[in-house]
């Protein structure tokens, strides 16, 4: 009877080590793939915001007023507008690469055919460029960059066009952003700020705050 009632405790600890194992099993095959999923969720969604945003700024250029446009939550995600480079960044965390790296930064067109720094008029006024660098933690930061350029006519009379980003700042400083709003300023004329200073650039200005 002694022997009969080891081997009860015995079996059940056996049973349960096994399905431990499994369940690690399952864990160490399965984490990645998770992982996986999530990146290239949150990729999409932070690509799909990013060409909205671009398409509420180029309406806002054109007609003037205002429009606001809903930042989606992201783990770790953050937006600046950066007004050297004329751009709005977004960032966020992922646990998996979308991409080789080597160490550096490594950047892929977004929705985008010309990179070039300007472009032809009646071409995109925009660059939409996803970047992804390896941090601590085996996390990478990934950004998306949108930045405007320059559109110049190629015929009599030369003249160059731009949208510009202004800085509107945060609205609620603290806390977290949910919302970018993209409003019309001004129309400035520079009279040789296109074409190597043969033609005049005329510059739309856009204010962006984030709330």
């Amino acid at each position: 009877m002694m022997q009969r009632g080891q081997v009860q405790p015995i079996s059940m600890v056996l049973v349960a080590a096994i399905i431990l194992l499994l369940a690690g099993s399952a864990y160490f095959w399965g984490k990645p793939l998770l992982d996986k999923r999530t990146t290239v969720t949150d990729v999409s969604t932070a690509k799909s915001f990013m060409i909205e945003l671009d398409r509420q700024i180029v309406e806002v250029s054109r007609s003037g007023g205002t429009k606001t446009i809903n930042v989606p939550r992201i783990s770790g995600s953050s937006i600046d507008v950066n007004e050297t480079g004329n751009e709005i960044l977004f960032r966020f965390l992922a646990p998996e690469a979308m991409m080789e790296m080597d160490g550096s930064s490594t950047s892929v067109p977004v929705d985008t055919y010309d990179v070039s720094p300007e472009g032809s008029y009646g071409s995109s006024p925009r660059i939409i460029l996803l970047e992804g660098e390896p941090q601590e933690n085996n996390l990478y930061l990934m950004t998306l960059r949108l930045k405007y350029r320059t559109l110049q006519t190629d015929t009599a009379p030369l003249r160059g066009y731009r949208i510009v980003l202004l800085d509107g700042g945060y609205i609620n400083p603290g806390q977290a952003s949910s919302r970018v709003i993209a409003n019309f300023l001004r129309r400035e004329t520079d009279p040789a700020g296109c074409c190597s200073g043969m033609g005049e650039r005329t510059d739309t200005v856009i204010n962006v705050s984030i709330s």
